[in-house]
């Protein structure tokens, strides 16, 4: 099982008032980036600075050390949309002049794993320490999830069957709640902040269902989730005991 960080293990240790402005500032943080995406989506340089409070404003709010989990999933989302792009599943209407993907990514891909870790704090007071091998873990389920959505895009059933059942080998290797919570939070944020830049035309999906998004696209940000931010924050706790043994602790 995960044993606590030195965040406080119970509820009431974190004041009711404080888990719900983080809850609301995730709320805001979506609809500030949101608009800033559907209002310069065409001006991809400009919007990478104009999404740069909201990383700074959730690693503000997690502490120092949630720099390196913004770091690195600033550096394993858009490696993901990389090959997602490469794999003609979605494709960006302005790089910028860059291969595949925008720059304004790396900024909004450092806020996810710092915001989906936000919202676990808020809701159980506390952010778990990742098992040993997590990280591989991660970063191999990352992999088979582009694998098996590139193979199988063409057929929506597979994909969704495969979907659920790579969902649950995740739920079985890490019962968790803060699991759960990851799943549920990338599930339907996921969805939710893509409606309406994908409305405005900012990327497109090789082959939509509804709203010019594929069905799937709830549970495949439900698994991107989890395994993202599990791998930001292996790296985090990685980064940690580097610096306890340097410095003696």
């Amino acid at each position: 099982m995960t044993r606590p960080t030195s965040l406080p293990s119970s509820h009431q240790q974190i004041p009711l008032s404080t888990r719900l402005f983080d809850l609301a500032l995730v709320a805001a943080l979506v609809v500030y980036a949101v608009s800033a995406i559907v209002s310069y989506w065409h001006s991809p340089y400009l919007l990478a600075l104009l999404l740069l409070p909201a990383p700074l404003a959730l690693v503000a709010r997690m502490g120092p050390s949630a720099l390196a989990v913004a770091a690195a999933g600033a550096v394993i989302g858009p490696l993901t949309e990389v090959a997602c792009v490469f794999g003609s599943l979605w494709s960006y209407a302005d790089t910028g002049g860059l291969p595949f993907i925008p720059p304004w990514l790396f900024v909004i891909w450092a806020c996810f794993p710092t915001a989906m870790w936000l919202i676990v704090r808020s809701l159980l007071s506390e952010i778990p320490v990742l098992r040993p091998g997590t990280l591989r873990l991660a970063l191999s389920g990352i992999v088979v999830e582009i694998v098996l959505f590139v193979a199988l895009s063409e057929d929506k059933l597979l994909v969704i069957v495969a979907t659920l059942l790579l969902a649950a080998a995740i739920l079985r290797t890490r019962p968790e709640k803060s699991t759960v919570i990851l799943m549920a939070a990338g599930g339907l944020l996921g969805p939710v902040c893509e409606a309406m830049p994908v409305a405005a035309g900012a990327w497109f999906y090789a082959r939509p269902d509804f709203f010019g998004m594929p069905v799937w696209l709830p549970l495949a940000y439900a698994l991107f989730a989890v395994l993202v931010a599990w791998g930001a924050q292996s790296f985090r706790q990685n980064v940690w005991q580097q610096n306890c043994k340097t410095s003696g602790v």
